[in-house]
């Protein structure tokens, strides 16, 4: 369900988006106490197109995070289902088969992106030491090293850039979002998603590099990462501020997408805490047309 479309001006006070959030609330609060008592949901797979059950590993303490959860058969979860109806949408209005690049690789989520778009480049980033471009061996597998703030890509280069759940991880991503514009050719369209804080009006910095040294300001929170089994440090916590920080990027359309869908399995987080619940939203920005 497509809820808001923003310009320039930013985000102001959640707009449709959260008035959506809103209505849906009683909903989506019934359905996720279900699937969450009964560890399992029954619906339909975007990735694999089969109807089955979708189930919540047991969660180990505290509350379950359900958009990581709902797993098919296939291996997607319902944040990875989400994705994929916004791309799906995407896909449809653009005339040719993109152009385009994904910063993800070694996940299920990517396979379903490349059924869709063959020739789609995947990456992930392997470590500071690796030069960006490069193949690296990741278990007999060739994957390319890519860092979202200085990526090999050339500029202007790309119909479609997409990651996902990837911007809470760099250390600067106002710098992400500017290097995604520079390799996308003008009208050319950015995709999107990461965990979306709606009851937060500014972000909150986690950590920070200064002066290439890592400085927490807030306790350490990891995230999965399918490239070290240590996990991914979060560095930012998004709140309704990252619709400024994707028009300073210099995106002249930004788009919210609020994928909420129980029939596929796509749910909240399910996080009880105010300032910790996430919708499943994924944005789509685009870049201006060059001048005449």
């Amino acid at each position: 369900m497509q809820v808001a479309d923003e310009s320039m001006r930013g985000f102001d006070g959640m707009s449709s988006l959260g008035i959506a959030m809103e209505a849906l609330s009683p909903v989506a609060h019934m359905l996720e106490t279900r699937a969450l008592d009964e560890g399992r949901a029954f619906g339909f797979c975007r990735g694999c197109g089969i109807w089955g059950w979708f189930f919540q590993p047991a969660q180990a303490e505290g509350w379950a995070n359900l958009s990581e959860g709902m797993l098919c058969a296939c291996g997607l979860n319902g944040r990875m289902r989400g994705v994929l109806a916004v791309v799906d949408d995407v896909l449809a209005r653009m005339r040719d088969v993109p152009r385009a690049a994904v910063f993800e690789r070694l996940t299920p989520l990517f396979e379903a992106l490349f059924r869709r778009v063959p020739g789609v480049t995947g990456s992930e980033f392997l470590g500071d030491k690796c030069r960006p471009g490069e193949l690296v061996d990741r278990g007999g597998r060739q994957v390319r090293h890519e860092s979202m703030d200085d990526a090999s890509y050339a500029s202007e280069s790309l119909e479609l850039v997409m990651h996902f759940d990837v911007l809470e991880h760099v250390p600067d991503p106002l710098a992400a979002l500017r290097e995604c514009h520079r390799i996308l050719v003008p009208g050319g369209r950015l995709v999107f998603s990461t965990p979306f804080y709606e009851g937060l009006n500014a972000s909150i910095r986690r950590a920070r590099l200064r002066d290439g040294v890592l400085v927490h300001d807030l306790p350490a929170a990891y995230h999965g990462n399918p490239v070290d089994e240590g996990g991914a440090l979060v560095f930012t916590q998004f709140g309704q501020d990252l619709f400024d920080m994707v028009a300073a990027s210099g995106f002249c359309r930004i788009e919210a997408w609020l994928a909420f869908n129980p029939v596929e399995g796509v749910f909240s987080n399910g996080c009880p805490y105010p300032d910790g619940h996430a919708w499943p939203v994924v944005f789509v920005a685009t870049k201006p047309m060059a001048a005449a």
